[in-house]
């Protein structure tokens, strides 16, 4: 951080490869901070609980409520239609004659981060891909090849001013994401094409198609640890607020090493996330030991149910717009997150600042759309909109809940067109 205040003062100008955001402050580490086995299984596209809603594993209603999961307001569906179109941009025929490019590793890194960040990026990383971060199989059976050593990961905001004005879980939710998706997709498939044109094997994997799974990356590519929330990762700098895009190639770059900013403790003392969420879906307990991680297991089906189903918004990111990390980072932030990272006896004070300065509450002074819903193909006015402030006075619940785990022994066989129900091989107390 004073390194930072330095350069501020001094007006010193960051190279571009660096981006924005000072991660090369961050404290990097050998491992991620949160425990994954060397038995990671790897799983079928069809595991995907929105694909599985999508093949009624969850019943009818949520079945039906899926094609217009996106399309409920008229901004998200515009969003969604323009990503579509690039999707057959995400492969490509490698040009066979090979451009003189440099040798080197780190100048084709900072390279390729600088082109990152110049197509919209706001932060990248770079790892080498574990077997168990591919998926296993494709909707239609066909198995995926492991084919590609490195992810160039991508990390794109969601916005702070409208995530600060909505409730996370209103009408603007799924055009937040589909913001970042689109970010992210025009700059995954520009540098794929780019590296196929330089006669470089590569890939883009976007929320329209991945053949990755993007949290491993995510955590290998040192962009950010595991949180509370569950299977999200939070980035020192903008916390939750962002979707992902992966490229993957061959080419040699030089990796990232994970990082470690004091996360596994803050969120273990801290459950804004947990006390917030709507459909009580994270987890008030402890870690448990899921698919090879150990991690704060959310309830993954009262999620996608909540988000399919909410009757006054389109989607849910409520816990995204309450976290302690969601913010516009400015210099005092920056302040509070070193002191975070270095002083764990600091968390408790933080975490309670936090609510006592009102981070969290909607800020309606910067709301600035409308408020629509597609009902038969013709856009209204909703009958409601989620409207939520902080419940500060709300406590973890006396009796721990019971969790459903959707490991690799429920998941539906790769080829599924019809319904599979969804059977828990157990319960978890979280």
């Amino acid at each position: 951080m004073f390194t930072e205040l330095r350069h501020f003062i001094r007006g010193k100008r960051r190279p571009q490869h660096l981006g924005r955001y000072p991660m090369e402050l961050i404290k990097r580490v050998e491992k991620t901070t949160t425990l994954i086995t060397d038995d990671v299984p790897r799983m079928p596209k069809r595991s995907n609980f929105f694909v599985r809603a999508a093949h009624g594993d969850m019943g009818p209603k949520i079945q039906g409520q899926r094609p217009g999961f996106v399309t409920k307001h008229p901004l998200s569906k515009v969003l969604r239609k323009i990503i579509k179109t690039q999707h057959t941009n995400q492969k490509g025929t490698v040009n066979p004659e090979q451009a003189p490019i440099p040798d080197d590793p780190t100048e084709r890194t900072k390279h390729l981060k600088s082109l990152a960040h110049f197509m919209g990026a706001d932060i990248v990383g770079i790892c080498e891909i574990p077997d168990y971060a591919w998926y296993s199989h494709q909707l239609d059976g066909s198995e995926i090849e492991t084919k590609h050593k490195y992810a160039i990961v991508i990390l794109c905001d969601q916005g702070y001013e409208t995530t600060a004005a909505a409730s996370g879980d209103d009408w603007i939710s799924n055009s937040q994401s589909m913001r970042g998706y689109l970010k992210g997709s025009i700059a995954s498939t520009t540098i794929t094409n780019y590296l196929l044109e330089l006669g470089h094997d590569a890939q883009a994997h976007t929320n329209v198609d991945s053949d990755v799974l993007h949290t491993p990356l995510i955590l290998l590519a040192g962009l950010g640890e595991l949180s509370r929330i569950g299977e999200v990762v939070l980035n020192p700098f903008i916390g939750p607020r962002f979707k992902s895009a992966v490229v993957t190639t061959n080419l040699e770059l030089n990796v990232d090493k994970p990082i470690d900013f004091n996360l596994q403790n803050f969120c273990n003392s801290c459950m804004k996330c947990a006390r917030e969420c709507p459909s009580s879906a994270i987890s008030w307990g402890d870690k448990v030991m899921f698919n090879g991680y150990e991690m704060w297991k959310p309830d993954v089906e009262a999620c996608t149910k909540y988000r399919m189903l909410n009757p006054a918004g389109a989607g849910c990111g409520r816990c995204l717009k309450v976290c302690h990390f969601s913010k516009q980072g400015l210099m005092q932030h920056r302040w509070a997150l070193w002191v975070a990272m270095h002083f764990t006896w600091s968390h408790k004070f933080l975490i309670r600042l936090d609510d006592v300065l009102g981070y969290g509450k909607q800020v309606r002074e910067w709301r600035w759309w409308w408020d629509l819903v597609n009902i038969g193909g013709k856009y209204q006015v909703p009958a409601k909109t989620n409207d939520r402030d902080l419940q500060e006075k709300k406590t973890a619940p006396a009796k721990a809940k019971n969790v459903r785990f959707h490991g690799i022994e429920t998941a539906p066989p790769p080829h599924s067109p019809d319904p599979v129900p969804i059977k828990p091989v157990k319960n978890q107390e979280v």
